[in-house]
């Protein structure tokens, strides 16, 4: 079964490359380009696996957020996923980490990542991958909170 994605994306070209380049590697994608629309997805999928399916694990293998979106911004999205499924796996794919961290210093989430802008979309597919994270550099935990960084020469 493939595994499932959802992506809060604003940028409309960088949604396109992580739909076409996670559709290629196998995964279920699915994008929007603000945080209030990818909630309501987020709950859609959430009530008919826990109603219809009885499974009560999380809709979606990760959910990628940016932090800067209309509407909603990808800090309001987690929180409220978290009230939700607090079991979610969550990644911030932003250039604002600082940010992240200040808005869940008080949280125990312990499943949520952060990615700093710039990255390679194969740096982030071996962070979802199963059993891969561990040829990722960590470099931070504050509160539960993993930062993740890539070796600078291997961005594009």
């Amino acid at each position: 079964m493939a595994r499932k994605l959802l992506i809060a994306e604003d940028n409309k070209f960088t949604a396109i490359q992580y739909k076409k380049f996670f559709d290629v590697n196998g995964y279920k994608v699915t994008v929007f380009n603000d945080g209030a629309k990818c909630l309501e997805k987020y709950a859609s999928e959430l009530k008919y696996k826990r109603i219809v399916l009885k499974d009560k694990t999380p809709p979606y293998d990760y959910v990628l957020l940016d932090h800067d979106m209309p509407k909603m911004s990808g800090a309001e999205v987690s929180k409220k996923i978290y009230r939700q499924c607090p079991e979610q796996k969550i990644i911030f794919l932003s250039a604002y980490g600082q940010n992240i961290l200040k808005s869940h210093e008080s949280s125990k989430e312990g499943s949520l990542q952060i990615m700093q802008k710039p990255f390679s979309l194969e740096f982030l597919l071996k962070k979802i991958e199963p059993k891969s994270f561990t040829s990722i550099k960590r470099t931070n935990q504050e509160n539960n909170v993993m930062t993740s960084t890539q070796n600078p020469e291997t961005v594009r």
